[in-house]
């Protein structure tokens, strides 16, 4: 490994080219980070008498073998927002000069382009495919107006055209800020030659103004692994497909996608039983990928791809099983993601013909059940983290014929934290608990709904329907009356299940009387609601909470199986 200070002429210069992965990011600095470096500038152009160097920062690059025809590449493993920056800068400058002149051909030809090179290699700077387009369009000042508006390259380029119109016409003046940027930005340069180890470089990526993820790393740790002729195809034959489709579920945001692609990986890593902390991915992934076999570091990326694919479909509820799907979003709402280090194995299981669809459909049974009737009974969620860490293994492992068998026997097992409450303290908490609170209205509305779905199939607008409280929070002089000697413990029953119920008409049934109320009711769609028609309910105080909660108990113990 190299390191030397230099400038960036010195960089530019000579028949080199450096290459953005296409396994990185592809270019993101924003408005502030090209204001800063103007304002640098600016500072540096108006201190006419001071020559010191302007530092920049390090560009950390891997050299590769030279082309035949005499190109000499550079990988770059950190710099890519500052290289790319400046050769746009560069550019801007030549757009900014209204006729061709000696600087414009000097700009071009000596620090953006290899001018006796054909096709790729004719770039100093080839960024990755997905801004590479457009960066070339702009490096050559062709076809600009054909670019989308919406390219970070072409924002930039823009930027610094509307900046350098403030400097004047005179070319004098940006012959002064060229040699400023070749001359008086400095970088320390960091080049490690092709034999060297390629993952102790990568740690030290880091660019200015964005941290990097831990996806990121992995994702760059991986194809550093790889030999550098291989890296564009094994990424077009695998990383590109799916890097795209997470990129289109989340509208193309790259910082979005980096700290979602977090999580899967996580799981990945988790799914056989290893307790791996969050912050630990990138070492964990440095473990497993150290081969030397490239084949063997080709395989594993297509696995973690494959499960990569499998979260999505989870997480999206998208697995082309309409009978499984409502799992999925139901364990979004009730924010049990931890589940996904299980079902990644489980799916893989499904794909591989292990486990038939009603089994799988009964394993959903079951963790949905094991969930829900967990956070009923108000047991901690501390522990779920470590169960679903070493529940398929656990499973595996397990006498029974069947998967489903041995998960059954598995989860009926599990002790005090990590218990699985039977009927019996399921039933006493929808009697006794007091469950409504602000932050928990989507789990609440959720369990009613799923109590409407199994008395009718018939479907209801569930998204005009919200949480009403039948004895109201705010207690009037009609309430008092009927709560009779009982006024004064409504505190304890107003909360409870029992006293809950759907209705589109919240706002109308405030703190009306139970009577007007029973008129909403009593033409409800909601099936929930025709309990009070159907058991002639005339009085609602705290005896009637005891029995609606039975009731509602009851029909829970069908839902959520045990």
């Amino acid at each position: 490994m190299k390191a030397s200070e230099t400038s960036l002429r010195n960089l530019l210069e000579g028949t080199k080219q450096f290459q953005i992965p296409l396994f990185q990011r592809s270019y993101s600095w924003k408005k502030e980070n090209w204001q800063m470096l103007w304002d640098d500038l600016m500072m540096i152009y108006k201190e006419e008498e001071n020559n010191d160097p302007f530092f920049m920062g390090s560009i950390v690059t891997q050299a590769t073998s030279g082309t035949a025809d005499g190109i000499s590449p550079f990988i770059v493993i950190d710099g890519q927002q500052r290289l790319t920056t400046l050769t746009i800068l560069l550019a801007s400058i030549r757009n900014s000069l209204e006729y061709d002149s000696a600087l414009k051909a000097e700009i071009y030809d000596m620090h953006l382009i290899n001018k006796y090179k054909q096709n790729d290699n004719y770039y100093k700077l080839l960024p990755t495919q997905s801004d590479r387009d457009c960066y070339m369009k702009i490096i050559d000042l062709k076809n600009i107006n054909t670019i989308s508006n919406d390219e970070k390259i072409l924002e930039v380029f823009n930027f610094f055209n509307k900046h350098l119109k403030k400097i004047g016409k005179e070319e004098q003046y940006f012959r002064i800020l060229k040699n400023i940027i070749l001359e008086r930005l400095f970088f320390v340069n960091i080049t490690s030659e092709k034999e060297d180890n390629p993952y102790l470089i990568f740690e030290s990526l880091n660019y200015k103004g964005q941290d990097l993820t831990q996806s990121d790393l992995v994702i760059n740790y991986i194809f550093m692994q790889l030999d550098s002729d291989k890296r564009e195809e094994v990424y077009r034959q695998t990383w590109l497909s799916v890097q795209e489709e997470f990129l289109n579920k989340f509208e193309n945001n790259q910082e979005k996608v980096a700290e979602e692609l977090t999580n899967p990986l996580w799981f990945y890593l988790r799914k056989d039983g290893k307790s791996i902390l969050q912050r630990d991915i990138y070492k964990a992934f440095q473990y497993s990928f150290k081969k030397d076999d490239q084949d063997s570091v080709e395989l594993e990326l297509k696995k973690v791809i494959k499960f990569l694919r499998y979260y999505l479909k989870l997480s999206f509820s998208e697995l082309d099983l309409p009978e499984v799907s409502p799992f999925l979003k139901r364990f979004k709402i009730l924010d049990f993601k931890v589940v996904y280090v299980f079902l990644l194995n489980v799916y893989d299981d499904y794909e591989n013909q292990k486990i038939s669809k009603d089994e799988l459909i009964l394993i959903f049974k079951y963790l949905e059940s094991y969930f829900v009737r967990r956070w009923i009974v108000d047991i901690s969620t501390r522990s779920l983290p470590s169960v679903f860490n070493k529940l398929y293994s656990q499973v595996e492992q397990s006498d029974g014929e069947t998967f489903v068998m041995r998960l059954y026997k598995v989860l009926n097992n599990f002790p005090d934290n990590s218990r699985w409450p039977k009927n019996e303290e399921f039933i006493k908490s929808i009697r006794e608990r007091a469950i409504y609170k602000k932050k928990n209205t989507e789990r609440i509305k959720l369990f009613l709904l799923s109590l409407e779905r199994f008395l009718t199939k018939e479907k209801i607008p569930e998204k005009n329907l919200t949480i009403e409280h039948i004895m109201p929070q705010t207690i009037t002089q009609e309430w008092q009356r009927m709560l009779g000697t009982q006024k004064g413990q409504q505190n304890k029953y107003l909360h409870r299940l029992g006293n809950l119920t759907l209705t589109a008409y919240n706002p109308e049934l405030s703190n009306k009387e139970f009577s007007k109320k029973r008129e909403y009711f009593d033409s409800s769609n909601v099936s929930l609601n025709q309990y009070f028609r159907q058991n002639n309910i005339t009085k609602w105080d705290l005896d009637a909470i005891d029995k609606r909660s039975e009731y509602i108990a009851d029909l829970a113990i069908q839902v959520w199986i045990r």
